[in-house]
């Protein structure tokens, strides 16, 4: 009797004290409500801290961590990674509309850039019977093992190929070093600066082709490239001070100055011995 007396009760008929629940168990929570209460009152955003604050904060904050979590593990899956890295956080945040939205203006460490090529410049596939051949070469040498059951080491793969650009990011990276522009280059910095100017690249190359194609050549030339810069009104702000060479000049004629057109028969004579 004693023995179940001590057991339910402490001293001086006290019932003993049960193991305690933490806010986050009592709200059906992951995240810490207890840690997010306090640094809500040490942060000093407002006199008074409602007791529904930390509870709701915490909800929404993990409501946005799963959700960048399945886009990540998607977009991880999609690139047949077991691991989360913030490649797949960046490719998840940038694709979806709402997100993107939410953290337009930020920067994720190490998450690389959305590469925004034209589709001209990007690499034609290859036909079924070359696919199949070199898919049979990687899965034969993957499944092939070195000495003491080490797999072979797999083909090196560039990290231009990795942020999926055309630019070489580990020249570029080299040459950033080698010209000493600051004392640290940080390890996304190549990259971005691959992205702009293979975008650049790719934008000039389709107006320098459109005014080709407008003069009937087959081959880009400086002049065509000097038109598309200076007829684009945001390249030429941009290049402005920039001289290409055999690039030609842009005509500006007044108006009253250029030739009059003619009847039918004497506008084509014109028109031929002008294009000669």
């Amino acid at each position: 009797m004693s023995s179940t007396a001590a057991a339910t009760k402490g001293g001086r008929g006290k019932a003993l004290n049960t193991k305690s629940v933490s806010r986050s168990s009592k709200a059906g929570l992951q995240f810490p409500v207890g840690r997010i209460a306090r640094f809500l009152k040490k942060g000093r955003y407002s006199q008074r801290v409602g007791s529904g604050s930390p509870v709701y904060l915490s909800a929404v904050l993990e409501y946005l961590a799963a959700e960048v979590l399945e886009l990540a593990g998607n977009a991880a899956r999609d690139n047949k990674k077991n691991r989360i890295v913030p490649r797949h956080i960046q490719l998840a945040v940038r694709n979806d509309e709402e997100l993107s939205k939410l953290l337009g203006s930020v920067t994720i460490a190490n998450g690389g850039v959305l590469p925004n090529i034209h589709q001209t410049l990007l690499p034609k596939k290859a036909g079924a019977k070359k696919g199949e051949i070199g898919s049979v070469s990687q899965d034969s040498g993957g499944s092939t093992k070195g000495g003491r059951g080490k797999p072979k080491s797999t083909k090196s793969v560039s990290r231009s190929s990795k942020a999926g650009l055309q630019f070489p990011v580990g020249r570029i990276a080299r040459f950033l070093k080698a010209g000493k522009y600051a004392d640290r280059v940080g390890a996304g910095a190549p990259v971005y600066l691959s992205a702009v100017l293979e975008y650049l690249a790719a934008e000039v190359l389709e107006l320098a082709g459109n005014a080709a194609r407008d003069n009937k050549k087959n081959r880009i030339v400086p002049r065509h490239i000097q038109l598309a810069v200076r007829n684009d009104e945001e390249l030429s702000k941009l290049l402005g001070t920039v001289t290409i060479a055999n690039g030609g000049v842009m005509p500006n004629i007044h108006q009253t100055l250029l030739p009059k057109k003619m009847g039918k028969g004497r506008d084509e004579i014109g028109s031929a011995s002008q294009e000669f």
